[in-house]
């Protein structure tokens, strides 16, 4: 006789793919007849957009762009000028076969960017993308289960219960940030835009019913050329940012949220002040993964005292945590250069490369540096310099990395050097557990009862009640009910009872 159990159902969605794919492009540029030669190369930034996001019969297809900015030192080293190139990508993720219903989520990053002068009219430039991908499916998770009303007089359950976190929700939003920031006075005025660095850091998030609320901070740097100063600027701006995502799933205990830039536009003016002033409109997709702490019941063993009991068990992992962590990693260095510094001029700096394994944070932080020497020439070096620090204990997943604070002071052949970057992560956990799906009794092999004593005395060793009333064909409340069990088992004289 087969039987089968019943089971209490939730919807939810499980990571069935996660996926990092790196990819190198390559693009080329002539200097226009109106730029003078290229002398070196001082800094070269590059950023990325996401432009699709595709999910296939077999796999996701990510496509985008990415656009660098290179400046160099003029050939007569009194000058700096700019260049800038744009190149398409494709990233494509076999997945096997991929259900309709299967929701992708995707982390782009630049990790670095070579830029070779091919002559003094012409370079070439390899950037190094990588792609993190996540893919959700919906499913159903058993939340409880118990045996059918007609069943329960043959089988004794050991129904045992798990802590688990479930995804409940995943879906995205498109969302635009219009922002008008003043150039800092005292500083060179701006006459033409080299790049643009924006960064989306989600700081809070709040569940309130059916909806997340999300805070935070929109960090954006420029770099820039002036005709009032022969080197390269650099301004920061910052500007809070906050949506809210129905997510149709209420009572969520925190979520999880990748934010990619699709379309930028900037562009210099002047204000009604006659000050100059950055008009800027950022397009985004925010990818939220929301989770819910939930109990689940399910049966670890079964047997019954009438006749052989085969339990048909079936293992699998749960998560047991997912906790959004933050962290910070700062270094002191000493950077040698090339020649006596006089002044730093311009410091381009953005991390390059970050992750986040079981107990360790890493970042790499890529410094391009423009200063003064001695004999009053132009010059420029190109640093990499590597943090790390304490993470989580557990397996964690890097949601953002970025450089709060980079700050370099000359001192003679070398730069003293400061750095912090800021880091989120995900943390999670997981364990195995083994289900009974079913059990199917012997009915032909029964148990002759009577040869059985209706009561055993037993002296406890280091079994578990539910073994002893296995063993002796009897339950766990019997046991308990005949004995004085305030105290632990191992040595104890037990009167079993034989249970029908």
């Amino acid at each position: 006789m087969e039987i089968n159990f019943e089971h209490k159902s939730t919807g939810a969605y499980r990571e069935v793919s996660h996926q990092i794919k790196r990819v190198q492009e390559s693009a080329e540029s002539v200097v226009p007849d109106t730029n003078d030669d290229i002398g070196r190369i001082a800094s070269v930034q590059s950023s990325v957009l996401l432009k699709s996001k595709d999910v296939t019969g077999r796999g996701v297809t990510v496509t985008g762009e990415i656009t660098t900015a290179l400046l160099y030192i003029t050939e007569s080293e009194s000058g700096v000028a700019a260049l800038r190139l744009t190149k398409g990508f494709e990233m494509e993720y076999e997945l096997g076969e991929v259900d309709a219903d299967t929701v992708a989520q995707i982390h782009l990053a630049v990790t670095n960017t070579e830029a070779r002068v091919l002559n003094p009219r012409k370079v070439s430039v390899t950037v190094e993308l990588t792609g993190e991908l996540s893919c959700y499916r919906p499913e159903s998770v058993r939340v409880e289960t118990a045996l059918p009303p007609e069943a329960e007089q043959e089988l004794h359950l050991k129904v045992e219960t798990a802590e688990a976190v479930v995804v409940k929700a995943v879906c995205e939003k498109t969302f635009a940030v219009n922002e008008q920031y003043v150039f800092p006075g005292g500083k060179p005025v701006p006459a033409q835009l080299v790049f643009q660095r924006p960064e989306f850091c989600v700081t809070d998030t709040e569940s309130v019913g059916s909806r997340m609320i999300l805070r935070g901070e929109l960090h954006l740097t420029v770099g820039y050329l002036s005709n009032e100063a022969a080197y390269p600027l650099t301004a920061e701006f910052s500007s809070p940012f906050s949506q809210i995502v129905d997510l149709g799933e209420e009572e969520l205990d925190g979520c999880s949220a990748l934010i990619e830039l699709t379309s930028a536009y900037y562009d210099l003016i002047e204000t009604i002040s006659g000050e100059k002033a950055l008009d800027a409109e950022l397009h985004a997709v925010v990818q939220l993964a929301a989770r819910r702490r939930q109990s689940l019941r399910y049966v670890s063993d079964a047997y019954s005292n009438r006749m052989p009991a085969q339990c048909s068990v079936q293992g699998g992992q749960i998560s047991t945590e997912a906790q959004l962590l933050r962290g910070r990693l700062s270094a002191a260095e000493r950077l040698e250069i090339s020649e006596d510094c006089e002044d730093v001029l311009c410091v381009f700096s953005g991390v390059s490369q970050a992750a986040a394994a079981p107990g360790k944070l890493s970042a790499s932080v890529a410094l391009d540096i423009v200063y003064r020497s001695r004999e009053g020439s132009l010059s420029c070096a190109r640093r990499l310099v590597n943090l790390e620090g304490e993470g989580p204990a557990g397996p964690a997943r890097l949601l953002s990395a970025r450089l709060s604070e980079a700050a370099l002071r000359p001192e003679g052949g070398a730069l003293d050097c400061r750095l912090t970057v800021e880091l989120s992560c995900l943390s999670g956990a997981s364990a195995e557990l083994a289900r009974v799906e079913s059990v199917s009794l012997d009915e032909e092999a029964a148990y002759d009862l009577s040869r059985f004593p209706t009561v055993t005395l037993v002296r406890a060793g280091q079994e578990s009640l539910w073994e002893l009333a296995k063993r002796y064909h009897s339950s766990v409340e019997s046991i308990q009910a005949l004995n004085d069990l305030t105290e632990g088992l191992a040595g104890r004289l037990l009167l079993v009872p034989k249970e029908l």
